[in-house]
Parts: structure tokens; C-alpha cells; sequence
């Protein structure tokens, strides 16, 4: 070879390339499935704001052997207050109230909900929960995207309540 230094540039480039992307793989890498086990409260992640708190149990982005995403939470919305307006997700999703009053907004129509209630919502449906009640709301949500599922909505999914 007539120029060293190029062949050692070369070499030294292929070898930073190699390892760039060692490092990329392992950052996108999906993490094993969730193992079985018991989950206290003291494990959950404690977050919250004006509009009240929220026990994270697992992260949205957590896989099971049946989901590429799971979010399991209690949460707790002060009276008067809401996480975030009714919206549409690729996620499955259950609410179930534990405790207080408030009312669910689903596709449209807006229903009254009380202690022992549940609620589901399918992919792309519109969905929301609010306290309109004097007390806390307590509920737990579970959701959730299958394995080999859609993980975002077609584009032609309304954005907001019709009416």
C-alpha cells in the first residue's frame, strides 16, 4: 500500500463503525418480556401534578410474552380535575373505579360513573375521564398493544367528538 496513515484511517473508521453499531443494537433492543411477580404498592412510581397522582406499576413500553407495551397505574384525580381532555390511542385500555365519582367520556356520549365501575375502550376510540364529583377519584387503568398489533392509528381516525 502506497499511503499507511490512509489504510490506518480506513481501518480505524471500519473499527469505530463496527463499535457505533454494537452500541446502536443494543440501545434498540426490545427488553425481555415481564416476569412473573408481585407488585406492592411501594414499588410503584409516584408522579402526579395539580390534577392529583398516579402509582405507575409498569411502564408503558414494558413487554409481556402477549404485548409489546403494557401500562398498569392507579391513579387519583382531585374534584374538578382530569389528566388530559378525551383522546384516541393504539392502545386497548381498561379503567376501573376504586373509589369516588366522576364521569367517563366515550365516543360521543358521557355517562355517569361510581365505585365498581369499568370501563373499555378499543384502539381509536375516543375516550376520557373526569372528576366531577366532590370527592377524589380513584381508578386503576390497565392498557395495553398486543404482540404483532397496530402500535399507532391509521391517519384517517377522527381527532375529535363528532357533534
Amino acid at each position: 500500500m502506497k499511503n499507511p496513515h490512509l489504510f490506518l484511517l480506513l481501518l480505524l473508521t471500519g473499527a469505530v463503525c463496527f463499535a457505533a453499531g454494537v452500541v446502536a443494537e443494543k440501545a434498540v433492543a426490545p427488553t425481555a418480556d415481564l416476569e412473573s411477580r408481585i407488585y406492592r404498592k411501594t414499588d410503584a412510581r409516584k408522579g402526579g401534578g395539580d390534577w392529583g397522582s398516579i402509582y405507575t406499576y409498569t411502564g408503558e413500553g414494558t413487554p409481556t410474552v402477549g404485548t409489546d407495551s403494557v401500562l398498569t397505574a392507579e391513579l387519583e384525580f382531585l374534584p374538578g380535575k382530569q389528566l388530559q381532555p378525551p383522546h384516541q390511542h393504539a392502545n386497548e385500555e381498561f379503567q376501573y373505579v376504586i373509589e369516588g365519582g366522576g364521569t367517563w367520556f366515550l365516543n360521543g356520549k358521557e355517562t355517569p360513573i361510581q365505585r365498581g365501575d369499568l370501563m373499555y375502550a378499543k384502539p381509536g376510540d375516543l375516550h376520557g375521564i373526569s372528576n366531577t364529583g366532590t370527592t377524589p377519584l380513584r381508578f386503576f387503568v390497565f392498557k395495553w398493544i398486543s404482540k404483532g398489533g397496530p402500535k399507532t392509528l391509521p391517519p384517517a381516525m377522527p381527532a375529535k367528538p363528532a357533534g
